[in-house]
């Protein structure tokens, strides 16, 4: 069955992105937590950036059990094809889709793989990118509608985000981003008001992205693999196109912090690629002075960082470190990944009549 939608779900429609890596576990807990919501958002796709292993299966089990019209397709996107697994139902529109595009694409792939999906269904207003690690509270989506529809031009909307499992601390309550260091920081003190406000940064564990902000902006880019700072490039440019970044406190999340890579290997792939992200942010976002003052701030800075690092008994952090530093300033940080993909592909994905 699809999970009916209240009256409120007719004016503003959100279609869900859950990126999904070796992770089923999470993922899981993230579907139930949409579908025990109140109300229902209007579709969810679950990209799996190959897995390799059962993740799939068990997201078509969970949706039998669950009695939920579903679908499974693989698409391969360096064939720019796909095919349909399974079908629960052949003439009522699936409310999960689950989407193996074969290949690690990281976060932002993964995420422009379900989003090109959902984008064909026109009766999507808004577009939510969430990790596969959170959880919405049950009145979530009805929060984020009230957001959106008393700010019509907000391009990106968020909720707050406190940390799992205490679910008191606050981890997201609004973010800035500042240019000239290559940083962006979340507000970690709620406001003392509940009314929505303008913020500058939305981070990608919970970005509700609006139709007319996808058409103009484009797709996530994806120079930034796996992870890390794609978001901070997305709320730039977002906001430089004219649309208003929109903090709903209200709007409730809880992120499991650090579950992706895991704590050990976080801190090290962090190092790396946080701080290699970070100059392809400067390199690719800012201009003129702007642009040297931060090149020339990460690029004297960070050495010392590294020197602090090894001396506190992390050389392998410190190292990662400069690694990251030196790939940020020397590597090309190419547009050619920020390609959606082909829009003619998917009508390729073809419907066969479910298995028995």
């Amino acid at each position: 069955m699809r999970p009916r939608q209240s009256a409120e779900s007719v004016a503003i429609s959100i279609g869900i992105v859950v990126v999904n890596w070796k992770n089923a576990p999470d993922t899981l807990h993230c579907l139930e937590s949409l579908r025990v919501a109140q109300p229902l958002p209007c579709r969810v796709v679950v990209v799996d950036n190959g897995s390799r292993d059962n993740s799939t299966d068990q997201f078509r089990n969970w949706a039998l059990e669950n009695g939920l019209d579903f679908e499974s397709v693989h698409f391969d996107r360096r064939r720019g094809d796909g095919q349909t697994k399974t079908r629960s139902s052949p003439s009522r529109e699936p409310w999960l889709t689950i989407l193996d595009v074969g290949a690690n694409l990281g976060f932002a792939g993964g995420s422009n793989a379900g989003l090109a999906l959902l984008k064909s269904d026109a009766s999507l207003t808004h577009f939510l990118l969430l990790n596969n690690d959170a959880l919405v509270a049950p009145n979530y989506f009805a929060e984020i509608r009230a957001a959106l529809a008393s700010n019509p031009d907000a391009g990106l909307c968020i909720g707050t985000i406190f940390e799992l499992p205490d679910r008191a601390r606050v981890w997201y309550a609004g973010g800035r981003i500042i240019p000239l260091r290559a940083l962006v920081t979340h507000n970690l003190n709620l406001p003392p008001g509940e009314e929505p406000i303008e913020t500058e940064f939305v981070t990608g564990c919970a970005m509700v992205i609006s139709r007319a902000a996808l058409d103009r902006v484009g797709m996530l880019p994806e120079c930034y693999f796996p992870g890390y700072m794609e978001d901070a490039e997305y709320s730039w440019r977002v906001r430089a196109s004219g649309y208003d970044l929109i903090y709903a406190p209200r709007a409730t999340v809880y992120h499991k912090v650090g579950a992706t890579f895991g704590p050990r290997a976080m801190s090290t792939m962090t190092a790396y690629h946080l701080n290699r992200h970070r100059l392809f942010f400067v390199r690719r976002n800012l201009r003129g002075t702007r642009r040297l003052a931060a090149m020339m701030y990460m690029a004297l800075t960070k050495p010392g960082r590294a020197l602090i690092d090894a001396l506190q008994g992390r050389p392998d952090i410190g190292w990662a470190t400069l690694r990251g530093t030196l790939a940020g300033l020397l590597s090309r940080p190419t547009r050619d990944g920020d390609r959606a993909l082909d829009r003619r592909a998917l009508p390729l994905i073809e419907h066969e009549a479910p298995r028995q």
